[in-house]
């Protein structure tokens, strides 16, 4: 028996209890949405929107910062989510800024919607089916434990990544060596 099964055994020995998404998150404001023509290359403040890129932009504009918490970003029409720890101003509509409540740890909350099959509606508002779905509550402990081992996979995951990208690098570098025959004999045609 694993540390998660001996915990669940434990502390809910009747099962996990199951609620909706929007019974364990509150739906938060941005107090100014960014407009993209507003957006900058450098600032003081990141732009998080609902688009694939974790960060589209930045701005020095303070009345349209969220304070520094932590925070699950939904795409409300692209279903993109992202976790947020920091400040940061939100970029243009669409975006649903999620804010766990005591029942649920923030970062488990994050997994669980990414992790959450979402149908899709095409650009249509996606929140209003999302909020209904239900999802699994274990005690706080074992939400912990469970954001501990997907964290450690992530890292080894973006490790990989690197490692990967780095040894394309290399092998595009000796392909082109090797299959580069003009410095052979002085030249192509000595």
């Amino acid at each position: 028996m694993n540390k998660i099964e001996k915990l669940i055994a434990e502390l809910c020995p009747q099962g996990v209890e199951f609620k909706k998404l929007d019974e364990v998150c509150n739906a938060i404001t941005a107090p100014k949405k960014l407009n993209k023509e507003t957006y900058q290359k450098k600032g003081l403040y990141p732009i998080i929107d609902q688009g694939q890129k974790y960060v589209v932009g930045y701005t020095d504009d303070e009345d349209a910062v969220v304070e520094k918490d932590e925070y699950v970003i939904f795409g409300d029409h692209t279903r993109e989510v992202k976790f947020v720890d920091f400040e940061f101003a939100q970029g243009a509509d669409g975006v649903k800024i999620l804010k766990a409540k005591n029942i649920i740890t923030p970062k488990f909350l994050y997994y669980l919607i990414c992790n959450t099959e979402i149908p899709s509606r095409g650009y249509n508002r996606h929140w209003t089916i999302a909020r209904e779905i239900e999802i699994p509550l274990p005690p706080l402990a074992i939400q912990q434990e469970i954001v501990n081992i997907l964290d450690k996979f992530t890292e080894l995951e973006a490790e990989l990544e690197a490692e990967l990208e780095a040894r394309k690098k290399q092998y595009e570098h000796y392909r082109s060596k090797l299959l580069t025959f003009n410095n052979i004999n002085g030249g192509a045609n000595s």
